[in-house]
């Protein structure tokens, strides 16, 4: 970061990882209540972007939390450059989408980490938001069909809201059993707050993530080893 055009060139202190994480968690959970408030007032689309937005926050929040406990646990933190670097991961949509399902990839769909990783869900998102027209890298396809976010239906913001409510979930039930479950003791605490109190307000279930999932990425994995590589005749 910079202060009048000057190059920050310390490490962000171990106040400051904890409280980035802190924060992060807390912005998820008001995020997805938000997206929940939406949902409700049948405003889907806004219910959908709203979800996403909580995915990414709340995926910044684990990056940060698994960045800081490997620190302090392993050989400390990195030097300024690469920790720069590093931070600035945090700014970019597409990355935290896919950090997000990149830890147990094999518990969800193929096709969504897929579509996660080839920027599906970001362009998801901004078609919930915005009126306009598809593009490729270099051109808008004018003769393409107008974007609109009513495109976004109810049955899609419900399943976004739903899977993001159950990762929260699925973390609050470990740390009950546990008693521990982030490296940062704050967010913890964030999670057995009344903050937390929204997962239990929301009333469907997911089925994105489960063990199931690893045969599919199995029979994948060897239907790409079978194809071997390109022949060029």
């Amino acid at each position: 970061m910079s202060t009048n055009g000057r190059t920050d060139t310390h490490n962000l202190s171990v106040y400051k990882w904890k409280k980035l994480g802190k924060e992060s968690l807390l912005n998820a959970l008001r995020l997805h209540r938000d997206a929940i408030l939406l949902f409700e007032a049948n405003s889907f689309p806004s219910a959908f972007q709203l979800s996403v937005l909580s995915l990414e926050e709340f995926s910044k929040a684990k990056w940060i939390e698994h960045y800081y406990y490997s620190s302090i646990t392993n050989c400390g933190f990195e030097e300024v450059e690469f920790e720069q670097q590093w931070l600035k991961l945090l700014y970019i949509h597409l990355e935290k989408q896919y950090a997000f399902v990149a830890r147990d990839m094999f518990e969800y769909p193929p096709s969504l980490v897929e579509f996660i990783k080839n920027g599906g869900l970001e362009r998801r998102k901004q078609q919930a938001v915005y009126v306009g027209l598809d593009r490729d890298r270099k051109t808008v396809l004018v003769k393409d069909r107008i974007s609109l976010p009513s495109s976004v239906k109810q049955k899609e913001a419900k399943r976004m809201i739903s899977w993001i409510n159950a990762e929260f979930f699925l973390i609050h039930k470990t740390l009950t059993f546990y008693e521990q479950y982030f490296g940062i003791k704050e967010m913890d605490e964030v999670m057995l707050s009344p903050s937390a109190n929204v997962i239990f307000e929301w009333p469907y279930k997911s089925r994105t993530r489960s063990a199931k999932h690893r045969h599919a990425h199995i029979v994948l994995h060897k239907d790409g080893n079978q194809a071997g590589p390109l022949r060029r005749d």
